[in-house]
């Protein structure tokens, strides 16, 4: 009987043991979640009347209302707040010096598709890392300066990139550019940190010779509908990889210039391309 008021004892003395253990945890993980919550930085909502009034924005992330279709000129220019930025998929242009020397934006997040991105739409913006966008057109002078971008993305819609669009963006490493680019004026002067770039169907002499003093390329995309020989301007490296169109494998490999690179690979086995040089979704 002894034994058993003892083994109950101990049984109860476990349960409360347990549960204050389990209610421990519970208030630790709720303290946690709270936490969390207070830490996570919601998005300021730019408004057509903060537009209006010319309020300066003194908050690190901004997002737009549906009412803004557009970024009008300078009209965050030299701001010194913004750290990050929400396009969203209504807002179609951003227009001349509309983020110019803003100095400490890190991130832009483009939800949809931007028509145009203007000249000097971000133009000294020394802390932006990492551009992913869908657009037509890249202005003048659009990214000029921006010494800590390291990565550039554009859909299948980019058509025209501009003079100096990424000029003196001396630490970019990654220029991933559509089939479908149409007209690209001078727009890299200064890029020399290039390892990985696209060639678009129509400028298989250009790209090479834009990136030609870029020492340290490690991966070369070709964008082709056909078959060609290499450009004159173009320095295979036995260090270098060559990812080509799937059905023009064979002929790269065979081909005496080409053949240099170190390794040619089909499209379909990069993380970008599909075999035909379209986009991976």
């Amino acid at each position: 009987m002894k034994k058993n008021i003892i083994l109950c004892a101990s049984f109860i003395l476990c349960a409360l043991t347990l549960g204050s253990c389990k209610q421990g945890a519970k208030e630790n993980t709720d303290s946690t979640q709270k936490t969390e919550k207070k830490e996570k930085v919601k998005a300021f909502v730019y408004t057509s009347q903060h537009r209006k009034d010319k309020a300066t924005v003194t908050q690190p992330v901004v997002a737009f209302s549906k009412k803004i279709q557009s970024v009008n000129e300078e009209e965050f220019k030299d701001n010194e707040y913004i750290e990050e930025v929400y396009v969203h998929d209504q807002v179609k242009h951003i227009t001349q010096k509309a983020f110019m020397g803003c100095k400490n934006l890190r991130e832009v997040h483009f939800d949809g598709e931007v028509t145009v991105i203007n000249d000097e739409a971000f133009r000294g913006c020394t802390s932006l890392k990492r551009v992913e966008v869908d657009t037509w057109t890249v202005g003048l002078d659009a990214f000029n300066g921006c010494t800590s971008l390291e990565f550039v993305k554009f859909g299948d819609k980019l058509w025209w990139i501009r003079e100096g669009a990424f000029a003196g963006c001396t630490s970019l490493k990654s220029v991933l550019m559509g089939i479908t680019l149409s007209k690209l004026e001078d727009a890299f002067q200064g890029c020399t940190a290039v390892e990985e770039f696209s060639v678009p169907n129509d400028f298989k002499n250009r790209i090479f010779g834009d990136f030609a003093q870029c020492p340290n390329v490690k991966r070369i995309y070709i964008l082709s509908t056909e078959f060609f020989k290499m450009p004159k301007n173009c320095t295979p490296r036995p260090e270098c990889e060559l990812f080509v169109p799937d059905a023009f494998v064979p002929q790269f490999q065979s081909n005496e210039d080409w053949s240099k690179f170190g390794k040619i690979r089909p499209l379909s086995e990069s993380d970008y391309y599909t075999a035909e040089g379209f986009w991976k979704k």
